[in-house]
C-alpha cells in the first residue's frame, strides 16, 4: 500500500509539474476525440471528421492561457465534442445563418459564379476556445481567393462572420480522407 500511495503521489507531483499544453494534448488523446494530436505553439492540433459537414478538418484547441490563469480541460473536450457532433439539421442551420449572413452584406453585387453559397461552402478548419469556437470555409465557386471565418457561442449560434482574403502564400491543400490528412499533420509536426 505504502508503494502505491508512493506511485500515485509521483504521478501528481508529475501532472503538477506537466506543460498545460501537454496536459491538454494528452487529455485529448485519451479522449479519441482527435487523431493524432500535438501540442504546437501554445494550443493543440488534431484532425476529425465533423460527420454533419460531411469533410475531415483539422482542429485548433487554443487554452488561451496568455489571457487565463488556469486551464479548464473539461470545458475545451465538452466544446471539441460538441461541434465534432453537431446534429445534420442543426450543421444546416448554422449554414443557412452563414450564407445569409454574407447574401445581405453582398447585396446586388455580382459574384464570380450563381451558385447556392450552401451548397459552395467546404469547413476546412475547426479552433475550439474556452467560449467560442471557430470554423473556416472556403467557398472557391464565389470567393476562390478569400476564407470565410465564422465565429459560434457556447451553444454553436452564428455570432460573427468574416470574410478575408487568403494571404498569397497560403495554399489550400486537400485531402482525400482523413488518413491522407493524418500523414500531412505528421510529417508537418516531423519539421
Amino acid at each position: 500500500m505504502v508503494e502505491q500511495r508512493s506511485l500515485e503521489e509521483r504521478t501528481r507531483r508529475g501532472m503538477d509539474l506537466m506543460d498545460p499544453i501537454e496536459l491538454l494534448r494528452d487529455e485529448i488523446a485519451e479522449s479519441g476525440l482527435l487523431t493524432a494530436p500535438f501540442a504546437d505553439d501554445g494550443i493543440v492540433i488534431g484532425a476529425a471528421r465533423v460527420p454533419a459537414a460531411g469533410t475531415d478538418v483539422t482542429v485548433n484547441v487554443d487554452p488561451e492561457l496568455e489571457d487565463r490563469s488556469g486551464l479548464d480541460t473539461g470545458v475545451l473536450l465538452a466544446a471539441v465534442e460538441r461541434v465534432l457532433t453537431i446534429a445534420p439539421a442543426r450543421w444546416d442551420q448554422v449554414v443557412d445563418s452563414v450564407a445569409n449572413e454574407i447574401e445581405d452584406a453582398v447585396g446586388d453585387q455580382s459574384v464570380i459564379e450563381a451558385t447556392d453559397l450552401r451548397d459552395d461552402l467546404t469547413l476546412r478548419s475547426v479552433a475550439v476556445l474556452h467560449d467560442a469556437v471557430l470554423l473556416s470555409f472556403i467557398a472557391p465557386k464565389q470567393f476562390p481567393d478569400s476564407w470565410i471565418r465564422t465565429q459560434l457561442d457556447e451553444d454553436l449560434d452564428v455570432d460573427d462572420v468574416v470574410v478575408e482574403e487568403m494571404d498569397e502564400n497560403y495554399e489550400v491543400v486537400e485531402f482525400e480522407s482523413l488518413d491522407d490528412l493524418m500523414d500531412h499533420l505528421s510529417s508537418a509536426e516531423d519539421r
